[in-house]
This record gives C-alpha cells, sequence and structure tokens, in this order.
C-alpha cells in the first residue's frame, strides 16, 4: 500500500513556488484498496466526495537559516501565500524554560467544536477543516539560528486563487496600525483608509470588515476602562479647556443635565474681540438629541470664530441663563463685557440675554423674521380673480414695503413707512396684524435702523455668521449618532483648522502693504496697526467726502457710531489739514491683528496660591463631623481627579408604564437640519406660483447654490390651503401631473415615468444624477467625475474623433478638474460649480455610458435639448440591457434622475455612437431597436409647447413660466 501511495502522489517542484499546485487523488484505504471490493457493494460508492491531498512539502524543504524567529515566520508567511493559502502561529517557546520552537500550521488546521450555546445567526461557518499541514521552526544553540522544517506538508482542502477574505493574510503590519489609528484620530472615512492602504502597498489583503475592527478597537483601547463623560472629562482636561457642567438626579442616578466648554485660545480671542456676539443652536449632533448652543464672533479682520460651546437638555430660559452666566466667567475684565449680541426670535434666548448681560443691546436677526413675514404673506395675502394684479407681484410688493419699514433711517421715516404699509395691506388686516403685533409693536427697537443704528453692531444685522458656523461644524461630523465624545472630537478638529486660518488672517495684515494706501497722508499711521478691513471700511467712507464735506449733519456719523471707524466729516476734517488719522480715533476692535494674552494684573502668585482658601477647608475639615467630612472629600476628588467622575451621560431612555412597546426607529445619521417653516411653505409656492395661469407647469430650480428645501422623493412637499399652514404633517403628491419637472419631458412619456427625483442644484447636478442612478448617493459625485476624467486620459485619441477637435477634448478635461481653490480652500462638495465645469451632453453622455457600462438617455423637450441615447463605446452588451437604463431629464440649467419603467420607449442613438464604437458594441442598439421605434412614432405626433423662462431662477427672484 506504501507503494500505491507513492506512485499516485505527484509533489510539487521547486519552480513552481509561484504557482497553486494542486494534486488531487482518492484517498487509498483498508477497504477499498486496489483488488478488495467487498460483495454488493460497487467500486466507487455514488454522491462520496474523492478526498483531496496537495503536497507543498518541496516549497518549504530548504536549509534556509534566519537570526530572528519573526523572519523565518515572515519568510514562510511569504511562500505560503505564493501558495494561495495562510500559515498561523500554532504555539510558541520563547526558550526560558524550553526548547526555543515554533509551530506553523494552515489556518484551516484544528477541529471545529460546536458552540454550547444557540448561535445569534444561522449563517454562521467555520475555517477549520483538520487540514494537516505543519511546520516546526527550532533555534539551534550552536550556529544560534533558526530553522524550519516540513512535519507534514499536505492540505486536505483546495487551495485559493486569491487571499482576500483570508483574516490571517489581511491583517495590518505594525506600520499599517499606526497609521491607522492616526487616520482614525482623523476622522478619515473606512473607505478612504482603505483605498489608501491598497494604493500604498498593492499587495496588501485587508478587508473593509478589518478597517472597521481595527478603528473599533483602536477607540476601544483609547477610552480603555473609563466611561463616556470621564472620556469626555479627561479628553477636555489634558486639552486645557475650561469645562463645566451640571446634573440632575433621575431614580437615584446622576445624569449630565447641561455641559458648558471652551477652548483656551478661544478665549484669548474672546477677550480681544467681545463687541458683537452671534448666538445661536443647532440639532444633530449626538445620539441624545441635545441642543448644541454655539456662541460666536469675529476678529479684526472679520474672521469668523468660535468662543464656546454648550449642549443643553432644554431650549428654556433657564439653561440659557446657565450658559451665558459661564460664558461671562470667560472674561477677563468686566470693562470687556458685549455691546451686542445678535439671536433669531427665540423668546427664551432673548429673555436670558438681559437677565446675564444686562448693558448689552440684543439684537434680532432681520434674515429669519423677513423669512416669517414672506411666509405668511404667502398664506394671507391673496388676489382675486380677474385682477391685473398677480398674487406674486403683490406679495413681492407687500415684503418690499416690510423692508422699508425695518430700512428706516429715523423715527419719522419709520412713522411714514408704516402708515405705508398699512395702506398697502388694507385688503389683509390679518396680515397687517400679524406684522405689527408680532414684531413691530415687540421688537421695532431689535430690528429697525433708527433704533440698531445707536449701538455698534459693525454691519451684522442677521446671524449669519453663526448659521455659517454651524456649516462649517457639520462638515466635521460624520454623523449624528455619535456619543458627547465624538462630537467634543468634531469640535477640536475644527477648533485647530479655525486657528489656523485666524493666525493666517493675522500674518498678511501684519505683511501685506496695501498699493491703495501708500504714499497718503490720511493713512500713514495705520499702516500695520490696524487690519487691513478697517483700512478698507476707511478708504470706502472717504469716498463720501465729495457728498458731504466736513457737515455732519450730512455725514450722519454711522461710521463712527456702527463701527468705531472715522466716519466722512472727520475725514475730510483731516484731509483738509492735510493731517493723518490718529490710532486713538479707531476703536480697539480693530487696532488687535494678533492673538493677545493679555496680563492679569496683581502678583499671580498670591492671586492663585489660595492658601487662606486651602486653610479654611482644613479647619473645617477639622471641625465638621463624618457627613460634611464626606462631602468636602468628594468635592475636593471632584477637582483634583475631574476623570473620576460618577455622572452619566443624558438619559435618553423613553419612560413607559407597561404600555405595548413600539418597534425602535432607529435615528437618522444625517447631521442636515430640518426644514423651517418658511422652507416648506416656499417650496410649495415655488412649485404652485403659475397654478393660476391657463398653462400650469413647475418652476425649475436655479442654478444658484441651493438650499436644503429642495423636493425629494424621500421627502414629499407638503400642500398648503387657506388654512393656516400645518407643516408637521405634510401630505405626498401621488399624482403624476404632480411629479418634480414632468412638464419639461415629453408628454407620451408621462405614462412610462414612474417618479422625477430632484438633486441638489449647484451646477453638479448632472454628476449628481449619474451618481445616484449607480450608487445611490448623490454625493459621490465626485467620484464619478474622477472616473470620467480617467476615461478621457487613458483613450484620447478615440475622444478627440468624437468630439472633432482638439479644443473640444480639452474643453471637456478641463470641465472634469476640480474648479480653482478659493480661498478658504473648500471642497467641491461645498462649492457651486462654475459654468465651464457643468455637466454636457452629447459629450459626457459618451463617457458615463462607457464608464459604467450603461445605457443612458436624456429625455426633454425641444426647448432644452433632444432626446438622445448613448451606448458604451466598448463593452459587449449585457444578458439585460433594458435594466441597464439610467436616464437623466434635462430642464432648463439643471439635470434631474427620471425613473423610466421597464421596457418603455427611448430616444434614437446618438449618431456618432455608431460612427465610433467597437464591433462588439453594437449589439447594444439591437435590443432597443424596438422601443426606439416606437419612441420615433410617439414623437412625430407630439405637440411640444414652447415654455418661455422670464425669471432669473433664484430663490428670491423664482422662474415664471407661462
Amino acid at each position: 500500500m506504501d507503494s500505491t501511495r507513492t506512485k499516485a502522489q505527484n509533489s510539487v517542484t521547486e519552480g513552481e513556488i509561484n504557482e497553486v499546485v494542486e494534486v488531487r487523488r482518492p484517498v487509498v484505504l483498508g477497504l477499498f484498496a486496489t483488488g478488495i471490493v467487498p460483495a454488493g457493494q460497487p467500486r466507487s460508492p455514488p454522491n462520496v466526495p474523492q478526498p483531496i491531498e496537495i503536497d507543498t512539502s518541496s516549497h518549504f524543504a530548504t536549509d534556509r537559516e534566519e537570526n530572528d524567529r519573526d523572519e523565518l515566520i515572515k519568510w514562510a508567511r511569504s511562500v505560503s501565500q505564493s501558495l494561495r493559502f495562510a500559515i498561523i502561529v500554532r504555539r510558541s517557546d520563547s526558550g526560558e524554560k524550553r526548547k526555543a520552537q515554533l509551530v506553523l500550521e494552515c489556518e484551516r488546521s484544528g477541529k471545529y467544536v460546536p458552540a454550547k450555546k444557540k448561535l445569534k445567526s444561522d449563517t454562521s461557518g467555520t475555517r477549520k477543516c483538520e487540514c494537516p499541514f505543519r511546520l516546526r521552526g527550532y533555534y539551534n544553540k550552536a550556529t544560534k539560528l533558526w530553522r524550519l522544517t516540513v512535519v507534514n506538508g499536505m492540505h486536505n482542502h483546495e487551495l485559493d486563487k486569491g487571499l482576500e477574505g483570508h483574516l490571517v493574510a489581511g491583517r495590518l503590519k505594525p506600520q499599517e496600525k499606526e497609521f491607522m489609528d492616526e487616520m482614525t484620530r482623523n476622522a478619515v472615512a473606512p473607505k478612504n483608509i482603505l483605498s489608501t492602504l491598497k494604493e500604498r502597498d498593492p499587495e496588501n489583503k485587508t478587508s473593509a470588515k478589518q478597517v472597521y475592527n481595527a478603528r473599533h478597537r483602536y477607540r476601544v483601547k483609547m477610552r480603555a476602562s473609563m466611561t463616556e463623560m470621564q472620556h469626555l472629562c479627561k479628553k477636555l482636561d489634558d486639552n486645557k479647556y475650561y469645562y463645566k457642567y451640571r446634573t440632575v438626579v433621575e431614580n437615584g442616578v446622576e445624569h449630565l443635565q447641561d455641559i458648558f466648554f471652551a477652548h483656551p485660545r478661544s478665549i484669548t480671542l474672546f477677550n480681544s474681540f467681545h463687541t458683537v456676539l452671534m448666538m445661536d443652536s443647532t440639532y444633530k449632533t449626538s445620539k441624545y438629541k441635545m441642543p448644541l448652543f454655539e456662541i460666536v464672533g469675529f476678529t479684526s479682520t472679520e474672521k469668523t470664530f468660535n468662543v464656546a460651546f454648550a449642549w443643553l437638555s432644554n431650549e428654556k430660559e433657564d439653561n440659557f441663563i446657565w450658559a451665558l452666566q459661564q460664558l461671562r466667567c470667560l472674561l477677563r475684565r468686566e470693562t470687556n463685557l458685549p455691546k451686542v449680541i445678535l439671536t433669531d426670535r427665540d423668546l427664551a434666548l432673548m429673555n436670558a440675554i438681559p437677565a446675564v448681560f444686562p448693558e448689552a443691546a440684543a439684537l434680532v436677526c432681520r434674515f429669519h423674521v423677513k423669512k416669517n413675514v414672506r411666509t405668511k404673506a404667502v398664506e394671507l395675502v391673496k388676489v382675486r380673480d380677474g385682477e391685473k394684479v398677480k398674487a406674486a407681484d403683490m406679495r413681492e410688493r407687500v415684503c418690499l414695503a416690510f423692508e422699508d419699514v425695518l430700512d428706516s433711517s429715523t423715527e419719522a421715516e419709520y412713522t411714514e413707512n408704516v402708515m405705508a404699509f398699512r395702506k398697502l395691506c388694507e385688503r389683509w388686516p390679518k396680515f397687517v396684524r400679524y406684522v405689527e403685533e408680532t414684531i413691530l409693536d415687540t421688537d421695532k427697537e431689535k430690528l429697525v435702523s433708527a433704533w440698531v443704528d445707536k449701538h455698534m453692531h459693525m454691519g451684522n444685522h442677521t446671524t449669519n455668521r453663526a448659521e455659517s458656523a454651524h456649516g462649517v461644524l457639520k462638515s466635521y461630523l460624520t454623523d449624528g449618532l455619535g456619543d458627547l465624545v465624538k462630537g467634543w472630537e468634531s469640535i477640536h478638529r475644527m477648533l485647530g483648522n479655525q486657528f489656523t486660518q485666524v493666525q493666517t488672517e493675522f500674518g498678511q495684515n501684519m505683511s501685506v502693504y496695501g498699493h491703495t494706501y501708500r504714499k497718503k497722508t490720511l493713512y500713514s499711521t495705520l499702516m500695520f496697526k490696524i487690519s487691513r478691513r478697517a483700512m478698507r471700511y476707511i478708504h470706502t467712507e472717504s469716498k463720501r467726502v465729495e457728498f458731504t464735506g466736513m457737515d455732519s449733519m450730512k455725514c450722519g456719523c454711522l461710521m463712527r457710531t456702527n463701527y468705531g471707524l472715522p466716519c466722512a466729516c472727520l475725514i475730510a476734517k483731516k484731509l483738509h489739514h492735510n493731517r493723518p488719522i490718529r490710532l486713538d480715533e479707531v476703536y480697539k476692535h480693530w487696532k488687535i491683528i494678533c492673538f493677545q494674552d493679555e496680563e492679569v494684573g496683581g502678583d499671580v502668585e498670591d492671586d492663585y496660591a489660595c492658601t487662606a482658601e486651602w486653610q479654611a477647608i482644613q479647619e473645617r475639615l477639622r471641625t465638621a463631623d463624618v457627613s460634611m467630612k464626606n462631602e468636602i472629600r468628594d468635592q475636593l476628588r471632584k477637582i483634583a481627579y475631574p476623570t473620576t467622575t460618577d455622572v452619566e451621560p443624558p438619559n435618553t431612555n423613553v419612560k413607559s408604564k407597561g404600555a405595548k412597546k413600539k418597534k425602535v426607529v432607529r435615528g437618522t445619521r444625517s447631521t442636515s437640519r430640518d426644514k423651517s417653516r418658511w422652507e416648506h411653505v416656499e417650496e410649495y409656492f415655488t412649485e404652485t406660483q403659475a397654478s393660476q395661469s391657463s398653462k400650469p407647469s413647475p418652476s425649475i430650480p436655479s442654478h444658484s447654490r441651493p438650499s436644503s428645501s429642495q423636493p425629494t422623493a424621500s421627502n414629499p412637499m407638503p400642500t398648503v390651503s387657506e388654512a393656516p399652514l400645518t407643516v408637521s404633517n405634510p401630505l405626498p403628491l401621488t399624482s403624476s401631473s404632480q411629479i418634480f419637472g414632468i412638464n419639461h419631458m415629453p408628454k407620451f412619456m408621462h405614462p412610462f415615468i414612474e417618479d422625477i427625483i430632484n438633486v441638489d442644484g449647484d451646477g453638479y447636478c448632472g454628476y449628481r444624477a449619474v451618481a445616484l442612478a449607480q450608487r445611490g448617493n448623490e454625493d459621490d459625485f465626485e467620484l464619478i467625475r474622477c472616473n470620467m476624467s480617467r476615461e478621457l486620459r487613458l483613450n484620447k485619441d478615440m475622444y478627440v474623433a468624437i468630439f472633432g477637435c482638439e479644443e473640444r477634448y480639452q474643453y471637456i478635461c478641463d470641465a472634469l478638474l476640480p474648479p480653482p481653490r478659493t480661498r478658504q480652500r473648500t471642497s467641491i462638495r461645498n462649492s457651486v460649480a462654475p459654468m465651464d465645469k457643468w455637466f454636457t451632453l452629447p459629450d459626457m453622455g459618451h463617457i458615463v455610458a462607457t464608464i459604467l457600462d450603461r445605457v443612458v438617455v436624456q429625455l426633454s423637450i425641444l426647448q432644452n435639448g433632444p432626446c438622445e441615447t448613448f451606448f458604451p463605446l466598448r463593452s459587449i452588451p449585457s444578458p439585460n440591457p433594458s435594466s441597464r437604463v439610467i436616464c437623466l431629464g434635462a430642464l432648463p440649467d439643471h439635470y434631474v434622475l427620471v425613473k423610466l419603467k421597464l421596457g418603455c420607449p427611448i430616444p434614437k442613438s446618438n449618431k456618432s455612437w455608431k460612427q465610433y464604437c467597437a464591433k462588439q458594441s453594437l449589439g447594444w442598439e439591437d435590443s432597443f431597436i424596438a422601443a426606439q421605434h416606437r419612441f420615433e412614432e410617439m414623437m412625430s405626433t407630439e405637440n411640444v409647447v414652447p415654455i418661455q423662462i422670464v425669471g432669473a431662477g433664484s430663490r428670491e427672484t423664482p422662474l415664471v413660466i407661462d
């Protein structure tokens, strides 16, 4: 039998080390040996798989010796990976107590032992198949070298064609682990980490699951045994944040109620630039659904910075008062109190500001007020049928009249504008009563220029800086379901970049000499002493001198009052006497162009030694009873060891008393804010503004950057009736005539259109529609652009022929490159594309069809472009080409994704495709010939009604379609 095994076994030769050698033979057992066949039993039993034996001994039978044990393991693993299997270290002895040796086995060695408990999933499995492969390494004390011997080189399983999916082969190397930890700290997405690992090492076999596991292990290692609040306190303490929190006891457990924190450099900036503050709350920053209260200011270069943050349990007056009290503690001097604080019309916050900062002027954001008035006008300002003035035009006149009221420069002008507003709106008494009782009677001193311009607001009438800060923070937050530590880490990263930008602005102001101000006596004492922004304000104000002269009545002195800078009449006097502007005539806010660490008066050692306080505490500990001693000790421990806090995170559990449990709905991961009421109303109004026309048609979104209020398939538009609008329960639109943009498609195609999904109108709408169809996420449009650019570069000659000239080819290539970086270096995902970066057909239709191997259809009426079909240029047709159709709807200056029914008619093929496609690709068109004939027949009977575009297409000037 031994001779039979020798003849049947085929060994792997040394020259085949880079190949997977598979030698299969039946295992010869006693009953089935040659010549022994039991009665009534066939020689080859049916349905019994033949055992597998693969010999790899020759690859490891070598005289190779290594100085180090790890080098020997590394060599063995490199050989095994070339043979497409993985090796594990079964046993290893260092040689301290026993002989130094190691045992290497195949990763599929060992026997599977079933778990005693029932597994959670029935889809689990095992790799173990009792593979006998084994190597033994031993240490030779004489030569002091490690050597490897083959105990058993046989495998009882097939060797894989690749090592992807093998956990051992995909393990991260030490340097890769360090890289992974660094990327995790910087919130790099796992997919980007994995792609970077593959780029750095093309032979890397790490899978996405292993990346996620490594990230989780890093986070667990960082937190160790600390609770979430202990971890947060440690992070704040290590980075020297000022922080303070308060708690509430629920069911005997102390939970976090509010927490306030500020970066030390933010505190420095706040003490330098404290004149004007903006305050607002943002949401969806943590899984606890706590509003994040943001306080922002701006520097002398008008760069916005975050002063402090506070997670609050509620947006009540008590919570805001507590947060503002902590804000006041950040000021080093009582003379540095804010002069102006801007908020939206949050009554709780508006009431809290006078309680903490009684001397500050609390102003209200004009933007929010105007939007609220416009929303109310949509509901209440109606026009009867047959009137010459359209409802939209009347609403616009009403809103402009209200803006005139807000812009009144004097109280007399305010009275006149209010009377004109009342006369214009006398037909709508409810609307007039709303404006007067809700806004003018209560907040005119906080809104109208006649009162607002008495304060040094430095040109800030809105909370746009706070809203912008919200947007910047959301770009760092990966999702809205993280804990407080994850939210703080995002804030900390954002602040680091923010301080760099602020310091850069300061450096430019200290080193750049403005050409406008050179050799001019007026600015001679101001160069490099005040910010360039202040210089620009002064220069602009100096142009008013010709009109005002030295007359202060004509000047109005608003520049001095509102900005703290010389006004026109003062500049006229300086010019008349040929004298420069003195530094003391410029407010201190504009003279700070660096990070200033203000010196605190007095002896620091005496101020903060707390000798008297400590002696009083010791005396109290000596005389107090046991309970008071425990209380004092606990308070001192909280101060000395903040990371040992017993406070629990906010309680998010819903209290229940035996009621039927509802299915838990997982919260959304999106950090985007919910729509405001005015956005719901304006969205509906934009879609229905032409409803009184004889030929209604929905308006088209503009190419300016849209707000988050654009309709999508997952967020249907609400309906608005004559009654007050209820935004909380919008009704979906189900009629095909109410599908967004369907009237811009051929009428005969309406029955074949299931839905039209709108995408952001930021100039990348065409790429977004393609990304939404291919990847299910329009935000992946950057990847689509990269693949299109790569396709162009690799097939230049073909596309030059298709486009007709080198210039057109270069134009398309440039269109796919990112736009020039702006000063803020923002991502193209957060910018508006210039016109030369737009998606264009037919040129890009060939590229998209080829890289995605799909059929691209452009559908539209004649005004917006021809209806065409683009097939792949090189690939072989797929088995079911009808399911691989991407339809793009061409609206005026906008693309949308059109979902077509299976087997619907499609337009004729693009003429260039037939001329330049490969022979194997001609079959694509054959599958759609019948559908194209149907489209041509129906198109010939279509009576296309031309659409005339009147408006500019922005939110302020929506398109009017007749």
